[in-house]
């Protein structure tokens, strides 16, 4: 995605035999320039103009993020440099922004991921499923994509990309092979249907005459267009369902918690932001979400198989007619490439069992917290701990649960503790392997991504500047010429506006500009800022269109199938599908479990 090249240095030149990075020099021309022009700017404007030396530093930042002349971490740096140069903040306080209970549970989140994806246990998970659901073309990009889904509730959307990519690659080039081998078996002997199921079930005799035409140098038959187009669709059902896996959960993605660090900073009396709430409401917007897409995805490119999926539900579980015979063998083929490829894992592993009951803990301790409505254990603990009267505080936040699951995984060892004690020996003549931990300060300082927690905090230094200085409050006010127009009119703008934003920069990156400019432009069409911020958090995700806008859509170009016009054309449908079912869940559901109420709240009054 950037204009990064990475050269190995010559080892006769270096003997540390280190990677160097390569920068284009227009990146470097572009940055010294802008800064420089940052600088002059801010020291032109007069020291009363608090809202145009802001604006100078909120535009400088965003014109480096949008062109990633430098790293996305290190242009985040840039508020608590520039604030202070501005006046606008001292450095104590725009530094002070950089870390904070956000930080810490991002943080916590990604140590969690990291032990997950050190066990094997995501890789167990996603097999499992497909193995299930692997009997036709719709059901396996079903399968795939709630895998996606699901798994990156809980991991980067990345690393979850990256996990099921080669899944994928290898289902491909099973029904690649078996596709070849029907064909080729027609095309010699001119077989029909019945005899294909014969002649498929000798795919061993198939695989033999395959290898010794391709090494006479017979070139394999192109494949189909029916194929072509349903390997685009199941190798797009993979970005897709790990972009909209990070709505539906408070940690599933970045944007979720800039919001709710700016809106706590924003609106310290307003109604809490917790997993339990955040799941009630988002966790339905981004099912919905995922089942259209697979919808669209099978319209668009398994047409045949859609319509089988109406037929009845025992073509699901045994196609029928004209799909008896090599059809019927192709899925039976995948479905055991998938089991042996389960089998190969073997019993579930003592680590394995380990986080996937620490997993089940993790989220039940989330969810009931402190849920809307009954009485949460955090809450329980406040009543025992507080000395003092009237209604106690609460000490245990989302983050002290999650860093506290980390650090008991830090501690937790790779094997059982029970080995080589003498309710567990070794057989004779053997030894147990020595054991590490679940987790190491090794993994953790090669796979936490520190530029995303460090990103995270300038978008808070950013609101924070944006709201001392008063720019926010006078952004918020050009919107006034909304007023009087319907609130689902006015979330539906907003709704388009942030999900095309974000096809063209990082999505933390939109909703660090967009958070702060969203709650003023609340105060000024006097409506609820939940109503508003929440459309524009959700909407973040929905980066459908471009290989650029997310790092799970530029992974999938490594497959020849994919061309950036069949991601803007499924994009474009996906992402008019998902702005109408977002706006539909917040305007609905999410006013209810939100307390999202049809007045201004007290609460978001200046005056508080």
């Amino acid at each position: 995605m950037t204009d990064v090249e990475v050269q190995e240095s010559d080892p006769t030149s270096s003997s540390s035999g280190r990677v160097t990075t390569q920068v284009p020099q227009w990146k470097t021309v572009f940055t010294v320039t802008v800064l420089l022009v940052a600088i002059i700017t801010i020291s032109a404007l007069p020291k009363t103009s608090s809202e145009g030396r802001a604006g100078v530093v909120v535009a400088t930042t965003a014109l480096l993020w949008c062109t990633e002349a430098m790293p996305l971490m290190v242009t985040a740096l840039l508020p608590a440099i520039l604030f202070p140069f501005a006046g606008t903040l001292t450095a104590k306080a725009a530094c002070a922004k950089y870390y904070n209970d956000i930080s810490m549970l991002l943080l916590g989140t990604f140590l969690f991921a990291e032990s997950v994806e050190a066990s094997g246990l995501h890789r167990r998970i996603a097999l499992g499923i497909l193995s299930l659901v692997g009997r036709s073309e719709a059901l396996l990009m079903l399968g795939a994509q709630l895998v996606t889904w699901k798994l990156s509730m809980f991991m980067s959307n990345t690393a979850t990309t990256a996990m099921m990519l080669p899944i994928i690659r290898a289902i491909i080039e099973s029904l690649r092979k078996i596709q070849n081998d029907v064909a080729l078996e027609k095309k010699n002997a001119g077989a029909d249907d019945e005899e294909m199921v014969e002649i498929a079930g000798e795919k061993v005799e198939l695989a033999a005459r395959n290898k010794e035409e391709e090494e006479e140098g017979v070139e394999p038959p192109p494949d189909s267009p029916q194929f072509t187009w349903f390997c685009k669709g199941l190798i797009l059902s993979i970005p897709y369902g790990a972009s909209i896996g990070g709505i539906a959960t408070l940690t599933g993605t970045p944007p979720n918690l800039v919001f709710t660090g700016q809106f706590i900073e924003k609106f310290p009396e307003g109604p809490t932001i917790d997993y339990g709430k955040w799941v009630a409401f988002a966790y339905p917007i981004s099912l919905l979400v995922v089942l259209v897409g697979w919808h669209v995805l099978v319209i668009m490119y398994a047409r045949d198989s859609y319509s089988d999926l109406w037929a009845g539900l025992g073509k699901l579980i045994k196609p029928q007619g004209a799909r008896v015979g090599a059809e019927t063998t192709k899925w039976g083929n995948v479905n055991q490439i998938i089991r042996k490829q389960y089998r190969k894992l073997g019993s579930i592993r003592f680590p394995e069992g380990v986080l996937f009951v620490l997993m089940g803990a993790l989220f039940m301790l989330w969810l009931f917290r402190n849920p809307a409505g009954i009485r949460g254990w955090a809450k329980a603990h406040a009543n025992v701990t507080y000395v003092g009267t009237g209604e106690p505080p609460i000490y245990l936040s989302d983050s002290w649960v999650v860093i506290t699951v980390a650090i008991i995984i830090f501690n937790i060892p790779t094997e059982n503790p029970l080995k080589g004690t003498w309710l567990w020996t070794p057989p004779p003549g053997k030894k147990f392997a020595r054991s590490g931990k679940l987790l190491n300060m090794e993994i953790v300082m090669s796979r936490t991504p520190w530029d995303v927690i460090i990103l995270l905090g300038g978008g808070y230094a950013i609101a924070e500047g944006c709201d001392k200085s008063g720019l926010s409050k006078w952004l918020g006010n050009s919107f006034g010429f909304l007023s009087g127009q319907e609130p689902v009119v006015i979330a539906l703008v907003i709704s388009a506006l942030v999900a095309f934003l974000t096809e063209v920069t990082s999505n933390t990156a939109s909703t660090t500009l967009l958070m702060p400019i969203l709650a003023e432009m609340s105060k000024t069409l006097k409506l609820n800022p939940l109503y508003l911020m929440l459309t524009g958090t959700i909407s973040a995700s929905l980066a459908f269109c471009l290989p650029s806008a997310t790092a799970p859509n530029a992974m999938v170009f490594s497959f020849k199938e994919i061309g950036v016009m069949d991601m803007l054309r499924t994009g474009v449908i996906m992402n008019l599908c998902s702005v109408l079912i977002v706006v539909l869940g917040l305007s609905t559901w999410t006013r209810s479990i939100m307390n999202i109420t049809e007045e201004f709240p007290d609460w978001a009054m200046d005056n508080n």
